[in-house]
């Protein structure tokens, strides 16, 4: 056999039989067989050649033999391969249209909010998928200002009151170096809401400090304290939040008790898998992380498939399905598409 990688020497027989093994694994989750092959490949092949290439392909690292008797099963390699080069341009066209109907039934019907529409995306995900959900709420400072309220408690400390656009409620108490009015506090809210309106948090911040710097020759001291109070309103900590469902999908798929455990310590470890969720945002499309190979979440026998939702261009957070390496992909991978887009789409008509 040739030295090199399969992509370099693959030919259209070595592709269907890799594609093949990986199809009949993940339907079956049994080693697959030369025999098993011969009648399941549209190529005139026999047992004999397809063993010669199932031994070529285990050379190569894309196939394993638990037992010498036994078939081969499809290692994380394989997986990759699979997903980059059999299954390629699953669209909206090959989700079924039924499907569809219930994804955009249960976002379009969330009118709670966002932490509704999130929550009843994690459930939807989960439940068409049949393994666990996890969605990432978004970082505040990408989220977009609706409006902003200031309210005098005392001298010193005013209450404030930050409403984004997909209806995100966030409060603070500020502390104040002067006694600024009610009134006065008002006419702050107003000018906020009036110029940073649609704005996100992140550049409101960076906004508001170049007004400052650009215009300080027009504002007196009272406005340039009372500029210097919203940038203090607008310093919200990202604290995010994790929804998880489906923790018994993903326990169900192993055996081992000690496996189980861990498996459902790591879906407790909010900042690791938003980290994982995280990552893929600057991504195009739908993500898959064959094998989660973190230290910490002892996740090496499950894979990650995610997808972004959004806010125009801006991307606020991934949607995602944790399973076994061996989940299927050409199923999961629309599903995922579709929810991503619904839920974008429902966030922006609130």
């Amino acid at each position: 056999m040739a030295t090199g990688t399969v992509e370099e020497h693959m030919d259209d027989r070595l592709k269907s039989i890799l594609c093949a093994i990986v199809e009949n694994y993940i339907e079956t989750v049994e080693p697959v067989g030369s025999r098993t092959l011969s009648k399941a490949l549209p190529l005139n092949l026999s047992p004999a050649t397809i063993r010669n290439t199932m031994a070529d392909l285990t050379e190569l690292g894309y196939l394993e033999q638990p037992h010498t008797s036994a078939g081969r099963v499809p290692t994380n390699r394989a997986y990759r391969y699979y997903v980059d080069h059999c299954i390629g341009g699953l669209g909206e066209d090959s989700l079924p249209g039924e499907v569809q109907i219930v994804i955009e039934r249960s976002l379009n019907e969330s009118s709670a909010g966002l932490a509704q529409l999130l929550n009843s995306a994690t459930s939807l995900i989960s439940g068409l998928t049949q393994f666990t959900g996890v969605v990432a709420s978004p970082r505040i400072s990408q989220v977009r200002l609706r409006m902003i309220e200031f309210l005098k408690i005392n001298e010193s400390q005013i209450y404030v009151v930050l409403i984004t656009q997909s209806n995100m409620v966030h409060q603070k108490i500020i502390e104040a170096s002067e006694n600024l009015s009610q009134e006065f506090l008002n006419s702050v809210s107003e000018y906020l809401n009036e110029h940073f309106a649609a704005s996100s948090l992140e550049d409101v911040r960076e906004k508001v400090l170049e007004s400052l710097v650009k215009e300080k020759e027009n504002y007196d001291q009272l406005l340039a304290q009372a500029v210097r109070l919203s940038r203090k309103a607008f310093d919200i900590a990202d604290e995010r939040q994790l929804y998880v469902e489906g923790q018994s999908f993903i326990a169900r798929e192993f055996d081992n008790l000690e496996k189980i455990r861990r498996l459902l310590e790591a879906l407790e470890d909010k900042i690791s898998l938003i980290g994982l969720l995280d990552e893929t945002l600057d991504n195009p499309g739908v993500n898959i992380t064959i094998g989660l190979d973190d230290p910490d979440l002892y996740l090496e026998d499950c894979s990650l498939v995610t997808a972004k939702y959004h806010i125009g261009n801006r991307a606020l957070g991934a949607i995602g399905v944790i399973g076994p390496n061996r989940m299927n992909y050409g199923r999961i991978i629309p599903i995922l598409d579709y929810t991503a887009k619904t839920l974008s789409a429902a966030i922006a008509n609130q």
